[in-house]
């Protein structure tokens, strides 16, 4: 429910402020202008969640989850509701979009931190032989908000009078959201805190409490989650993991964020087709999802993520090449857009278990957020990307390009890693060696693997 308020907030300014965007740009605006606004409106979110993600990353390291949860929920439902009410340039002139940019990237700070605290919180609760499926079933948020977002801004354009939307109706979308993360913030405060954490803090504690620290607050410091990160052997996860996410969301944005300009632009599909084909699809990728999921806890999350980068590179890729090159029926062409979806997305189901089972307790959440978020930081610049590539090819083809690249990546980072399926999450320090067995950490001892039963 968390990961789905928190991709809710996510595709609002993409989906429910497009169409409005004009509310908040001069008349005389020119069009280039005006899609470079629109990008760096986008943009101001996605470059606030590695911040968010490194300061509630240390937070939910070392104070815990739950807090830092709660705390992060509260400030990206406000920041969303401050959009929904914010005036126009006609009242504020160059005030509002400058508010509107500086609360997205506040959003964006929010939202970073709370999936970086509230992801570890859920999986540190789950029992072992169901990670594979939960983390199937927390990804399916995704494909859920992006159906309910779409679903309201599609019957609120068809209802509401000419020019009622950009006036006005583009409120409700985020009002909604914000008092939606409001009221999920309520439920959030009877879910109590990791136990896992709880252990590794207490463990802590009772190091510092025998002066293994000696007394040198540098050395102190040197805890700090994000140096145990970027030191020794974690710092090898951490690129690795990157490598892998660098990779997975260049796929992703090949597909959500272009294939439906391409729709549009480039085939020649009404906006309302686009739309609800788009919102057809997202069933058949929850399905998907899950699948993954499932898949990865019988044959193990390496091979899982190493077929999904397969698949997408090759299935997906001719799926995409197809849907944007062969004369079809409109029937045909939506099977074809559902395809593509699928088998290039479906691998994101495995995402949250492995990166989550990748890093340490006391280091969890810090790994987690910084891995998710910097690794979009690449991908967002797609829009640059694809300008480049019109000097070497079609435009509607370019996308392919960080489709075949993101595929690669993901299937070099997903053999780079070790397998995660059956570490124990309560390790403290350690992380799977890459040679090792799947039930041993790097520093050779064994982890507690659930039976075949459990799983």
């Amino acid at each position: 429910m968390g990961f789905f308020v928190d991709m809710v907030d996510i595709y609002l300014p993409v989906i429910a402020l497009a169409p409005a965007i004009a509310y908040f740009q001069p008349e005389t605006l020119a069009a280039g202008q005006a899609g470079t606004l629109f990008f760096v409106t986008f943009a101001a979110t996605l470059l606030g969640r590695p911040v968010g993600a490194l300061i509630f990353g240390h937070l939910a390291d070392t104070i815990g989850r739950r807090r830092v949860t709660l705390a992060s929920i509260a400030g990206f439902s406000v920041c969303t509701i401050l959009i929904g009410l914010l005036p126009g340039h006609a009242t504020w002139g160059l005030a509002a979009p400058a508010a509107l940019i500086g609360l997205r990237f506040l959003d964006g700070i929010f939202l970073g931190g709370e999936y970086t605290a509230a992801t570890p919180l859920a999986f540190e609760h789950c029992p072992p032989g169901a990670r594979g499926l939960f983390g199937g079933l927390l990804m399916s948020a995704y494909a859920a908000a992006y159906a309910a977002v779409s679903a309201l801004v599609l019957v609120l354009l068809l209802l509401l009078p000419a020019g009622a939307y950009q006036a006005w109706g583009w409120r409700v979308p985020f009002l909604a959201g914000g008092l939606a993360g409001l009221v999920f913030l309520l439920w959030r405060t009877r879910v109590p805190e990791s136990p896992l954490w709880q252990a590794s803090a207490a463990a802590r504690q009772g190091s510092e409490g025998r002066g293994d620290a000696g007394g040198d607050p540098r050395a102190a410091a040197r805890q700090a989650p994000v140096l145990v990160l970027l030191s020794g052997a974690s710092r090898r996860d951490f690129v690795q993991v990157l490598v892998l996410m660098v990779g997975l969301w260049l796929v992703a944005t090949s597909v959500v964020s272009v294939l439906p300009q391409r729709l549009l632009a480039h085939l020649g599909q009404s906006p309302v087709w686009v739309t609800t084909v788009l919102l057809a699809a997202q069933p058949v990728v929850i399905g998907g999802f899950i699948a993954a999921g499932m898949t990865s806890q019988k044959v193990g999350r390496r091979r899982a993520l190493a077929l999904g980068g397969t698949v997408s590179g090759t299935a997906g890729f001719t799926c995409y090449v197809l849907t944007l090159t062969l004369p079809v029926a409109g029937w045909l062409l939506a099977i074809l857009v559902v395809a593509t979806e699928v088998t290039t997305l479906a691998v994101w189901g495995v995402v949250t278990s492995y990166v989550n089972e990748r890093f340490a307790t006391n280091i969890r959440a810090t790994g987690f957020g910084m891995a998710y978020s910097l690794a979009l930081v690449p991908a967002s610049f797609y829009a640059f990307y694809l300008t480049g590539l019109t000097r070497l090819m079609p435009e509607r083809l370019t996308q392919l390009v960080l489709l075949g690249i993101g595929s690669l990546m993901a299937l070099g980072g997903a053999w780079w890693g070790p397998e995660t399926r059956d570490v124990d999450l309560a390790r403290v320090g350690a992380s799977p060696a890459i040679d090792a067995p799947a039930d041993v950490t790097s520093t050779g001892v064994a982890c507690a693997t659930p039976s075949r039963q459990d799983q």
